[in-house]
């Protein structure tokens, strides 16, 4: 009997947030080439360094199109928690994000899952947008295979 109330109470407690439609958000990523740099503190070994020179860096430009009138704030977390922006929102506001090297998302090295949640006064969720980066590059928006990085 207590297995069954866990089950429930796990199925029941999933997010349920809905999508927020893709004509209310427009959504870029811009590539920029950026050299990394090597932290002196820590003894690396140069020659298994595979590249020297600039390296594909992403960033990400959301901007808010529409807003229900509920929708007051904004709210986005990465790898499923850590919080990293959170503001009040308003029709075309623009959020800008650096998401990091490439190959760093592709390896897991950062974060490659972002969720950006729209919430009411009461800070109740709303509406989400899911964008995730997947190991071959692939990234999808709420599901939608959008392009590869």
């Amino acid at each position: 009997m207590q297995l069954l109330t866990l089950l429930l109470l796990l199925f029941f407690n999933q997010d349920q947030t809905p999508y927020k439609p893709k004509e209310e958000f427009e959504l870029k990523l811009n590539f920029e080439f950026k050299s990394r740099t090597i932290d002196k503190t820590v003894a690396y070994n140069t020659s298994a360094m595979s590249s020297t020179g600039p390296l594909p860096y992403l960033k990400m430009e959301l901007r808010v199109v529409k807003l229900s009138a509920e929708e007051v704030r904004v709210r986005i977390t990465r790898n499923g928690g850590e919080a990293i922006f959170a503001k009040k929102t308003d029709p075309g506001m623009t959020i800008k994000l650096d998401l990091g090297f490439t190959d760093d998302i592709k390896d897991r090295v950062t974060a490659n899952e972002y969720t950006v949640y729209f919430l009411s006064p009461e800070k109740k969720q709303l509406s989400k947008i899911e964008i995730l980066f997947e190991k071959d590059g692939t990234y999808l928006v709420n599901g939608e295979k959008r392009g590869k990085v």
